[in-house]
């Protein structure tokens, strides 16, 4: 019986998990109160270098939330978002966000560099950094 209910249980356990809202977030000096998610979506696919504002914009990845960012962000799956990194940096064009394991290495980098950008889970937003956007 534990099994059976186990069984039914798991996929609505895991489906909750890619329910999951991630906050996009930048650092309390950053001049952008919020950002749209093309706006989002043109820094971290290299398209955009900088904010509305001009300021450098500095993209960090979480390694443990990549794939369902991407996902929600542009639709595609993260092999195809790999791919494509692939062929802008074989091409010289640009380089991928760089990749932090969790939420708090990410927050520790963006309180450190104003133009630092990146993503976490909304649950683990604090008084350090602010919120441009969330991804549903």
């Amino acid at each position: 019986m534990k099994k059976i209910i186990l069984a039914f249980l798991l996929p609505l356990f895991s489906i909750s998990l890619q329910a999951e809202e991630l906050a996009i977030i930048g650092n309390r000096k950053n001049h952008a109160k919020t950002l749209l998610p093309n706006q989002v979506q043109d820094i971290y696919m290299g398209r955009k270098h900088a904010f509305p504002d001009g300021k450098i914009a500095l993209p960090i990845d979480q390694a443990s939330l990549r794939s369902d960012f991407y996902e929600k962000l542009t639709t595609k799956p993260i092999a195809q978002i790999n791919a494509y990194w692939a062929r802008i940096m074989f091409s010289g064009q640009s380089s991928p966000p760089m990749i932090l394991p969790d939420d708090s290495s990410v927050i520790k980098a963006i309180t450190e560099n104003e133009g630092a950008i990146g993503y976490i889970n909304k649950a683990n937003i604090n008084k350090h950094v602010h919120v441009l956007l969330i991804l549903k």
